[in-house]
């Protein structure tokens, strides 16, 4: 689960090459809609999807931190302060070296100017309206992330100059950096989920505004002469990375959550990355990564009244699943670059360690030197698991595609339960296993979501 905010993987790779340079032979035998084959569409798909994204994680952001502050509480690596540079270094370093992209140097100079200026006024100004408390409580101005709004700029200028003129690896590479600067923005606990997803589409958007200034005051001048060479042949074997994100729906009665009436399921959500390479262009071999959490809810819970002495409540962190699955991938190409999908895959999962946890009143934290008391522990052990889903693709540029997709889960894990028998004279917590916890809990559930796909062709 860590690797939630590694997100944007395909957020980062799905802008690549959407406007196309190379020929493209994909399967097509009707006239193709309009809308879809516009500059628009091109040009504001990718921005328009992560800020659907932030809305609809906006009300769930603080369960999101809570994972990472269930794995990784202590991570603290600033390798994000200075990767997100390093596409637009890249820039200027092959500018310099003569390695030409689409413009020249004077040209790509005033766009990335234009780009930057738009990118600082839009970041800066809604951070100091929006007054968003940042995660670690240091200051009011997390909304949106400039860090992850500075490394898509610069991606997003690496990808115009020389990802669409030479080689769509020099896209891949920007977006990778800046999608690893939005991961390390959320693993340090500086920002929301919500905050990355905006600062990765103000990026994008600013930088195409940016060289939309530049073209109208440079029209044709400032331009290279196009590359003759094509060095990526079409073969139409759709092999791909994704990003996908979506709601879950638990499918198994084991999930009402240690046999509990009180404690229950709400609905989850899902969030994975995947890949495949396509032997033909209908099957191909890869694998998900990819987990699902579900917060429990206790509003129902009634506490014992030797509990209600010390507590005014009491809370469940989320429990979920994170899994790793391979197997057979398919595609069908229907007319009009759609494409329905289908996936097969097995392998392994583990569910997520927690706590049921009690807020203690405020004599009750003087008295034990602490916020809250965890009640009780619950710890999975890993299992074998497998995976079937289907989607529906719509391709938006030369390697970018949006897909729809529902997939089923199923996995069943032993679980190890440990309940609170004392507090120390030291203040250490001792716990005593439950031998009649939870023998086994199956984590079968639905997810239904949208995902970003690149295109490696």
């Amino acid at each position: 689960m860590r690797k939630f905010y590694w997100t944007l993987m395909i957020i980062c790779l799905g802008h690549i090459s959407l406007k196309a340079q190379y020929a493209d032979t994909t399967y097509k035998s009707q006239p193709v809609n309009k809308f879809w084959k516009s500059k628009f569409t091109e040009k504001a798909a990718v921005p328009a999807v992560l800020f659907a994204a932030t809305a609809l994680t906006w009300p769930h952001k603080k369960e999101i931190r809570e994972l990472r502050n269930q794995y990784i509480p202590t991570f603290r690596y600033h390798f994000d302060d200075y990767l997100q540079y390093a596409p637009g270094v890249t820039v200027l370093a092959l500018n310099a070296a003569g390695v030409k992209g689409k413009h020249k140097p004077k040209r790509m100079l005033v766009s990335y100017a234009f780009s930057m200026a738009i990118m600082g006024a839009l970041v800066n100004g809604i951070k100091t309206t929006s007054a968003v408390e940042r995660p670690d409580a240091s200051s009011k101005n997390s909304f949106p992330s400039g860090h992850t709004a500075m490394a898509f700029t610069n991606a997003t200028v690496l990808h115009k100059e020389y990802g669409e003129y030479r080689h769509p690896l020099y896209s891949v590479a920007g977006y990778t950096a800046a999608t690893v600067t939005a991961l390390g923005r959320g693993l340090n606990n500086r920002h929301w989920i919500t905050d990355v997803l905006t600062g990765a589409g103000i990026g994008i958007v600013s930088t195409e505004l940016g060289y939309l200034l530049a073209d109208q005051i440079f029209k044709n001048r400032g331009m290279n002469a196009p590359l003759r060479n094509n060095p990526i042949p079409i073969n139409n074997k759709p092999s791909f990375v994704e990003l996908h994100l979506g709601y879950a729906l638990a499918t198994s009665k084991d999930l009402s959550f240690l046999n509990s009436d009180d404690l229950y399921v709400k609905r989850g959500f899902n969030f994975g990355a995947e890949g495949a390479w396509f032997i033909t262009k209908n099957v191909g071999l890869g694998g998900e990564f990819a987990f699902t959490s579900f917060p429990v809810g206790s509003d129902r819970v009634v506490l014992d009244p030797d509990l209600k002495e010390i507590s005014e409540d009491l809370y469940t962190q989320p429990i979920g699943i994170r899994y790793l699955n391979v197997g057979p991938y398919f595609s069908l190409p229907l007319p009009n670059n759609w494409f329905i999908t289908a996936k097969l895959n097995a392998g392994v999962s583990y569910g997520s360690s927690g706590n049921v946890v009690l807020d203690l009143t405020p004599k009750a934290q003087q008295e034990l030197g602490r916020p809250e008391l965890p009640i009780l522990k619950y710890k999975p052990q890993a299992s074998n698991s497998w995976t079937v889903g289907v989607g529906i693709q719509k391709r938006i540029g030369r390697n970018t595609a949006i897909k729809a997709y529902t997939n089923y889960f199923n996995s069943s894990h032993e679980f190890d339960v440990d309940g609170l028998q004392e507090i120390g004279d030291d203040g250490k917590l001792i716990y005593e296993h439950i031998p009649e916890g939870l023998s086994r809990l199956k984590f079968n559930h639905l997810t239904f979501g949208l995902g970003l796909t690149a295109f490696i062709w």
